[in-house]
């Protein structure tokens, strides 16, 4: 089995955490959803602070357990590549009635503004989610305008792959420039607005229970 070469989450105890520039390095490779792909190697890392969610859900509760996950992101020939690592000991990739899997999510402001709400949107202001969840090891394309109003879009052109080794998850999102949906956020364009949630099913977490971005972070394009 091919292992994690340790990266800056070894560095995790040590850091001060602030919102996060996560930088775009353009690639030439036809990357894809890979996550082990050698262009990875050529993005700067960046590393999101992580805190347990507002409950979605009163029989919810307790504290999730990720608190912080490295970001690369490339800009390829044919789209945008995000990259996801974080510590989970025991890869959760199953689903069954007592047993819940991991995931991970990926949100933008549709309309690039950081005065969009980063906690699922609302009044109006929309925003798309990529959902990646280890059970299927596939991504579903999303959007909501607020809590409650979690959708599936009727374009899924999002593909997401995740590996799990050395007590990581490294997972990958891939989107094509342009989407033909319309409630699809744009990713070509200046600066965007980002977040990030990640689920560790061990823990029980699921729907709202999870470890999320507290603020935007800011996807900075590729020069």
């Amino acid at each position: 089995m091919k292992r994690f070469t340790p990266v800056c989450l070894a560095l995790l105890p040590m850091l001060a955490f602030a919102q996060a520039d996560i930088r775009v390095a353009r690639s030439a490779a036809a990357v894809g959803a890979d996550p082990d792909h050698p262009a990875w190697e050529s993005a700067p890392a960046a590393v999101v602070k992580l805190e347990t969610a507002f409950p979605g859900h009163p029989s919810i509760s307790g504290t999730a357990l990720t608190q912080a996950a490295e970001v690369r992101a490339l800009a390829t020939p044919k789209g945008l590549a995000l990259r996801l690592e974080w510590r989970d000991p025991a890869a959760d990739d199953r689903k069954t009635p007592h047993r819940f899997a991991d995931g991970a999510a990926v949100q933008f402001a549709r309309d690039g503004k950081v005065d969009t709400t980063p906690y699922m949107g609302g009044a109006g202001r929309h925003v798309n989610i990529w959902y990646w969840n280890a059970a299927k090891n596939a991504a579903e394309n999303l959007w909501a305008d607020g809590f409650g109003t979690l959708a599936r879009l009727p374009t899924q052109d999002v593909t997401a792959r995740g590996r799990h080794a050395d007590g990581r998850w490294r997972v990958v999102f891939f989107r094509a420039w342009r989407s033909p949906e319309k409630r699809a956020a744009r990713i070509d364009a200046g600066a965007r607005p980002v977040a990030f949630a990640v689920w560790n099913g061990a823990n029980d977490e699921r729907d709202g229970f999870k470890t999320v971005t507290m603020q935007w972070q800011t996807l900075r394009p590729a020069k």
